[in-house]
């Protein structure tokens, strides 16, 4: 049924009375939404073996799965403020999503399966802007502390995702496998379109008016501590299976390792509210740092430990950064902020990925490859203290 005119102010009413009630919808189906950021890793031994694929394969795999991901958050974000349409893109993104998976799972080619994962960067676009709006529009005073809570959901998706898909391509097969992942997003889907309500549209808004210095500096820094976290959780578990170790026993140390996210998180949206966006990115920039220093000076145990650091590190920062773009971001183009962070960290991601897979093919092992990202974290670093300790959006006409 169309909606009137008045209805989104109406229906934006009743979702403002019921905060917890956004809180708890948006908690679990962040988890189904991030269960599907991890979930690719663990499939890599599977296709490398049917399809005889090298590492610089695996990468641009993985750069096609989270390219639309980059190109298009900061679309539908601005889009979903300028319309009022946050709850439809949300669920669009799931419905898109699960075409995606069982079209991989249909797939005879691997390159149609990199053509198809396309769809899958698609659904992704869609969630982190409208799921913050949502939030920030109930919780405007805390944001930092539920923005961490709600990635509880995010991180439980993370960590369990490696374990649940090795373990079920082991007893299934990887394309079983994606099909029956296709169902948690249709329910997704389905919870979105009943339980949320819309908030108010700002039709006056456009995109161009999201994009500032300061959030773009926040996006370059959030996205360089990301390069490094995703791409050591992109190859990990074929690192561990060319180790001579169990595809299902690597799936579930990653599990392991990206458990801390539950923990990293609640943490990174406290300190958030605590001490301050800057100096959150800074110190889990130098972690990071000196995590991956960790890594390539040792292996074994050790190796796992420096692993599970830079998780903590990458993992902290995603409600930091989404708090921090709801400021710098104009009020009524929250979405439209939140989309310009996972914009243009997920391209830099996306871009690292396949260059790390280059590396790997030539330096013929994937740990070297993994231990040359050194340079880039520190570089984080910089960009990280080069932020302003509070900065906050300030409209063009108070400037002058």
């Amino acid at each position: 049924m169309r909606e009137s005119a008045a209805e989104p102010h109406l229906v934006a009413d009743e979702a403002a009375v019921r905060p917890r009630t956004v809180l708890m919808v948006l908690v679990g189906v962040h988890a189904i939404n991030d269960f599907y950021v991890t979930v690719l890793p663990a499939f890599l031994p599977a296709l490398a073996d049917e399809f005889g694929l090298s590492y610089t394969d695996l990468g641009v795999l993985s750069f096609a799965f989270t390219l639309l991901t980059g190109v298009l958050s900061p679309v539908l974000g601005g889009e979903a403020d300028r319309r009022g349409r946050r709850r439809w893109i949300l669920v669009f993104g799931f419905v898109i999503g699960a075409v995606g998976f069982l079209g991989m799972a249909a797939s005879p080619s691997f390159w149609l399966i990199v053509m198809l994962s396309l769809f899958c960067g698609l659904g992704g676009a869609a969630y982190h802007p409208q799921a913050t709006a949502f939030i920030v529009s109930a919780y405007p005073d805390k944001r930092g502390r539920m923005l961490g809570i709600h990635g509880w959901g995010g991180s439980f998706g993370h960590f369990a995702a490696p374990a649940a898909v090795v373990l079920a391509v082991s007893v299934l097969n990887w394309r079983l496998t994606m099909v029956a992942l296709a169902i948690p997003m249709v329910i997704a889907a389905a919870t979105l379109q009943w339980r949320l309500r819309e908030i108010p549209a700002a039709p006056a808004v456009r995109l161009r008016g999201a994009f500032n210095k300061p959030l773009l500096m926040l996006a370059m820094s959030f996205g360089a501590v990301a390069m490094v976290g995703m791409s050591f959780i992109n190859f990990s578990v074929k690192m561990l299976v060319d180790k001579v170790w169990d595809t299902s026993d690597a799936g579930v140390i990653l599990t392991v390792i990206l458990l801390v996210g539950v923990v990293a998180q609640p943490l990174g949206g406290l300190a958030f509210d605590r001490a301050g966006g800057r100096t959150v990115l800074v110190i889990a920039a130098m972690g990071t740092t000196l995590f991956v220093g960790l890594f390539a000076l040792t292996g074994g145990a050790l190796s796992l430990v420096a692993l599970g650091g830079i998780s903590f590190c990458t993992f902290s920062l995603f409600p930091v950064s989404m708090a921090m773009a709801s400021r710098l971001a104009p009020p009524t183009q929250t979405g439209a902020g939140i989309g310009v962070i996972f914009g243009v960290s997920g391209l830099m991601t996306a871009v690292a990925k396949p260059a790390v897979g280059i590396l790997g093919d030539i330096t013929g092992d994937i740990r070297v490859a993994l231990a040359w990202l050194l340079p880039l974290a520190l570089v984080a670093v910089v960009l990280a203290s080069r932020l302003s300790p509070d900065a906050r959006y300030v409209p063009a006409a108070v400037t002058k």
